[in-house]
C-alpha cells in the first residue's frame, strides 16, 4: 500500500479517536472500543508511540483494522513550563535537559543573511550535506567543496531547510538556483516523516520559481 494512502487512513482513524493533552487525565480515562466492547485504560490498550504523540488501539481486535481510541500528545516546552507542578522530578529534569539541547543547537543556527559569505557567479547551487564528529551530528551547507556554513543538525529537519533556504535568498537573490540535498544527510533530513521529500522538493521548485513555499 502507497504511503499517501497509509497517512489518509491514518488521519481518518484518528480523527475518532479521544484526544488527550499530556497533562489531561488520559492515564485515568476509561476508553470503549465501540467495535468488540472492550473497556480499559489507555496504558492497557495497545500503545503505539510517535515523535509528537502516542495512541492507544484496541487490543483485542485484529491488529490491522483495530479502532484507534485514543491520543496523546506530547507537551511543548510552554505547556511543560505551564504544568510543571504536574511534573515528575524526572520529568523535570527531562525537560531542563530538553531546554539546554534547544539552546545549544539554537545557539549555531544561522540567523542572518549577514552570517553568510559573498559570492561570485550568476547562477548558485548549493548542496545541504550531513556530517558526524564524534558525538555531534551537523548540517554542512557547501558551494562547490567550499562550506559556508555548519550547524547542529535536528531530526526531521525539512522546517529548518525551509528557514536557511529563506535566509539564502535574502543573502543571494535571483542568483540562488538550487539547494540540494546530498543522500548522506536524507534519512535526518527526512527521518519518518513520510511527507517531508515533497515537502522539500516545493521548497527547492519555489526557488527556480516553479510552486509555491
Amino acid at each position: 500500500m502507497r504511503r499517501g494512502l497509509w497517512a489518509a487512513l491514518g488521519w481518518r482513524m484518528r480523527m475518532s479517536a479521544t484526544q488527550f493533552g499530556y497533562f489531561d487525565d488520559w492515564r485515568t480515562a476509561i476508553l470503549r472500543c465501540d467495535r468488540c466492547g472492550w473497556t480499559g485504560t489507555f496504558e492497557e490498550g495497545s500503545v503505539q508511540y510517535y515523535r509528537e504523540l502516542m495512541d492507544s488501539s484496541c487490543p483485542v481486535c485484529d491488529a490491522w483494522s483495530a479502532p484507534m481510541l485514543a491520543i496523546v500528545s506530547y507537551p511543548t516546552i510552554e505547556e511543560c513550563e505551564a504544568n510543571r507542578e504536574k511534573m515528575s522530578e524526572s520529568e523535570k529534569r527531562n525537560l531542563d535537559e530538553r531546554k539546554r539541547i534547544i539552546a545549544t543547537w539554537e545557539s549555531t543556527w544561522l540567523k542572518s543573511e549577514e552570517e553568510l559569505p559573498d559570492l561570485a557567479g550568476l547562477s548558485l547551487v548549493f548542496t545541504w550535506d550531513f556530517l558526524v564528529e564524534g558525538s555531534d551530528r551537523f548540517i554542512v551547507i557547501k558551494f562547490g567543496e567550499r562550506e559556508i556554513w555548519r550547524e547542529l543538525a535536528c531530526y526531521e529537519g525539512k522546517i529548518r531547510f525551509k528557514e536557511v533556504v529563506n535566509i539564502l535568498k535574502k543573502k543571494y537573490g535571483s542568483r540562488l538556483m538550487d539547494v540540494v540535498p546530498t543522500p548522506e544527510s536524507e534519512t535526518f533530513l527526512y527521518g519518518d516523516d513520510w511527507g517531508a521529500s515533497d515537502f522539500v522538493d516545493s521548497v527547492r521548485a519555489s526557488i527556480r520559481g516553479c510552486g509555491r513555499e
